[in-house]
């Protein structure tokens, strides 16, 4: 006859179904935004970007960016990029990356915040049970790859946060906002984002 904990592991769902469905809505929804801003045409990004060329500085830039990395917001820290590019490499990466990483770590004290309130702990308990040692093993993981890759890295911030996990692994996955910093700097650098 079975024990309890080799039932628990036949039960267990596949925490990469579950991540990868739960992820596709947002995904898609952010896409459609992107699309409509594209839509908006050309001119009109061209004058957003002198606006914000004229009504910005580079602290105000990495303001922005704090901002989108922090909460789950329809808005992307690549709209300031064609501003930021007018900066050396060496000060503008290392400045929007560590803006985005301090958004990120930010975002994991809301959702340390948002665990407080009744309805919310009450999920967290409960996937705690259901799926505790994944989470345990696999967090921080969710949290590089949304750090890396264009996934809601906020939301995923605020769910570690949720989920208390350690600080000090998600504050280091943060810090590989850099590269995606680095790649946004370097993609608008080449021409290979159309401004």
């Amino acid at each position: 006859m079975e024990n309890d904990d080799e039932i628990r592991h036949r039960r267990r769902p596949r925490i990469a179904l579950y991540a990868v469905a739960g992820f596709v809505p947002i995904v898609l929804a952010f896409a459609v935004f992107f699309f409509v801003v594209q839509r908006l045409g050309r001119n009109n990004y061209q004058a957003m970007i002198e606006y914000i060329t004229s009504h910005f500085n580079f602290f105000q830039m990495c303001l922005y960016i704090w901002m989108t990395d922090t909460f789950v917001l329809p808005l992307s820290p690549m709209f300031v990029f064609p501003m930021v590019i007018q900066f050396p490499w060496y000060f503008a990466i290392p400045a929007t990356g560590l803006a985005s990483a301090l958004g990120g770590v930010t975002a994991y004290f809301i959702g340390r915040l948002l665990a407080k309130v009744p309805l919310v702990n009450r999920g967290a308990v409960k996937a705690h049970d259901k799926w505790g040692a994944t989470i345990e093993k696999y967090g921080v993981v969710f949290v590089l790859i949304a750090s890396i890759l264009p996934l809601p890295f906020s939301a995923v911030c605020m769910a570690a946060g949720v989920m208390k996990l350690d600080l000090v692994k998600v504050s280091l996955c943060c810090t590989t906002r850099i590269l995606r910093m680095a790649l946004y700097y370097f993609l608008f650098v080449l021409g290979l984002v159309a401004v």
